[in-house]
């Protein structure tokens, strides 16, 4: 059975790039996306995926808002930050919850990140 995500980002382009990164060389299926927090949240409570993947910049509600709503609700989410903000932003997020982060802009195309990026989802699935 593939692990499933939900990606939550307000760039449209950013979601299509991440949906196929984790279907196509993943091997996630993606079960919903979401453009700010308050989906974020929504769509968790209803699939409750094996990962979340959240930005922190968003309309409505940020990302770090959403992040405090999903651990307050479900200690053990699996929340992945994704966000070009860096410094307390990122620390912040990490002492509330999450479990790892991933800093834009993607570099899909660039094998380092492409190891890192697997590398950072390999430890949130053995912690």
């Amino acid at each position: 059975m593939k692990r499933t995500v939900v990606i939550v980002d307000d760039s449209k382009f950013l979601l299509r790039v991440m949906q196929l990164y984790f279907e196509k060389t993943m091997d996630f299926e993606v079960v919903a996306t979401g453009v700010n927090g308050v989906q974020a949240v929504e769509l968790y409570r209803r699939f409750q995926p094996d990962l979340i993947c959240l930005d922190l910049t968003m309309p409505i509600k940020d990302g770090e808002e959403a992040l405090v709503e999903i651990i307050t609700e479900f200690p053990l989410a699996r929340v992945l930050i994704i966000s070009a903000l860096g410094g307390p932003s990122i620390l912040r997020c990490m002492k509330l919850g999450a479990k790892a982060y991933l800093e834009k802009p993607f570099r899909l195309e660039d094998e380092e990140f492409q190891k890192d990026f697997k590398h950072t989802l390999l430890e949130l699935f053995t912690k």
